[in-house]
């Protein structure tokens, strides 16, 4: 009977010491995260009160989680009136439609401890007689000290001098645009083929992390027009965008919750 006891006791302590160790295996191969929380306050008042300055309502601007079809991150959704129909009189509709723009600044949320090699913006025009117009030479993303550095549309084989204009970005009524986006200083031009390629990464997440939490952050401004399609029914919106973005460190955790525990005795 002692024996039995014996050796199951043995044996238990070896599942339990394999156990702890593929535990610490797992933990190994993790990788750190952060969080990348978006300033959804600072967005909203700000472009409400250039919404309110331009003859709007406050509610035309809103900061929403979870825009249709943009998925769960934060999202500006903007909503101003249609401009005046091309129809006759007698068959425009009695109330004025409302025309609805969707704007996202990827990434957001939990992200590995790696640089961001470059910032994606979403646009979804629901309108039916409005253009988005991003204009990218007006547009800046800045870092840590606010310095700030004109932002650079990536297009297939740019061979263009940075110095030249880019051509802005047109959403025209029910289109989406998905583009990626990086600053000025991250390119250089191969020294064989005299293409431009991006040398540095857009957002250095780990330098960023490291830092105290008043200069984890960084930021990209959206100059963006809204115009009736017709150049008729309406005037022209100009708005500046500020998605602006905290970096967090997420506090490290044991792949298995009672291993956790036991490490912190």
């Amino acid at each position: 009977m002692e024996i039995d006891i014996l050796i199951l006791t043995v044996y238990f302590i070896c599942i339990g010491y394999v156990v702890y160790q593929m535990a610490l295996s797992i933990e190994a191969e993790l990788e750190d995260q952060v969080v990348l929380v978006p300033d959804a306050a600072s967005l909203e008042s700000t472009v409400r009160s250039q919404m309110v300055r331009q003859g709007f309502d406050e509610t035309a601007a809103e900061v929403l989680p979870g825009v249709e079809p943009l998925g769960k991150a934060v999202s500006l959704r903007l909503t101003v009136p249609e401009p005046r129909s091309l129809a006759p009189p007698e068959d425009r509709p009695e109330t004025p439609q409302i025309a609805q723009i969707v704007v996202q600044v990827l990434p957001q949320g939990p992200h590995p401890l790696q640089p961001i090699q470059g910032l994606t913006v979403q646009v979804i025009n629901q309108s039916s007689a409005l253009q988005v117009i991003i204009d990218w030479d007006r547009s800046s993303i800045s870092r840590m000290t606010n310095e700030i550095r004109r932002v650079i549309r990536q297009t297939p084989g740019m061979r263009l001098d940075l110095a030249l204009p880019q051509v802005a970005s047109v959403v025209n009524p029910n289109q989406y645009l998905s583009t990626v986006v990086t600053s000025e200083d991250c390119f250089s031009r191969s020294a064989d083929t005299q293409v431009l390629q991006q040398a540095a990464p857009t957002i250095d997440i780990p330098k960023l992390a490291s830092f105290k939490a008043p200069l984890r952050n960084y930021s990209i401004d959206l100059v963006v027009q809204l115009k009736p399609f017709s150049d008729r029914g309406g005037r022209p919106v100009m708005l500046l965008l500020p998605f602006r973005f905290a970096v967090e460190p997420l506090p490290a955790k044991a792949a298995i919750p009672l291993v956790n525990w036991i490490l912190k005795r």
